[in-house]
């Protein structure tokens, strides 16, 4: 059963989506420090990964889309270079898995099962954007192999490791 009842700890899920931040910069680098693969590492979607569990946990409230458009603009200055790649993907994303909330069940699998989706929509949805604006060269068939299947791979394990210990947190935040 969902837990409706309102959250007044804002400033936590801004917590969070900052050290998500700071962990995919940092991930990013140690991991591109232990790879020896040709295909390069996988890369960490920890912000999308926390946004997706704020807007899957915490209870109907307006400012969770803001905050996902606070969250890309400093994606995009810190990360991207691009001002405005992330600024639209991740509200948008933001925005659906919410519109789903009232729609499946709140466990760990299909929290899982929509991570997966929307890491994939925003690894070709940054890809399409950046292909327009011609910032990329990347082929379709790069992105999927080179890209994709290790950032899954990664991305999958760093769930695993962190979905208990974030969800029990912003559930125990959200009760009185």
């Amino acid at each position: 059963m969902m837990n409706d009842k309102p959250y007044t700890r804002h400033w936590v899920a801004a917590v969070f989506l900052f050290v998500a931040l700071l962990l995919d910069g940092t991930m990013t680098q140690v991991l591109a420090t232990w790879s020896t693969s040709p295909a390069g590492p996988g890369v960490p979607q920890i912000m999308l990964m926390v946004l997706v569990f704020i807007a899957l946990l915490v209870p109907e409230e307006n400012w969770v889309v803001a905050m996902a458009i606070v969250a890309g603009v400093l994606m995009d200055m810190f990360y991207t270079g691009v001002i405005g790649v992330d600024a639209l993907i991740l509200p948008l994303i933001t925005y659906l898995v919410r519109s789903l909330r009232p729609y499946v069940a709140h466990s760990g699998v299909v929290a899982w099962g929509i991570f997966i989706i929307a890491m994939a929509v925003r690894m070709y949805a940054e890809y399409l954007l950046l292909h327009f604006m011609g910032q990329t060269v990347v082929t379709t068939k790069l992105l999927i192999t080179q890209h994709l299947a290790p950032s899954l791979t990664v991305n999958i394990i760093i769930f695993m490791i962190i979905y208990f210990p974030c969800t029990r947190l912003l559930v125990k935040l959200t009760q009185r």
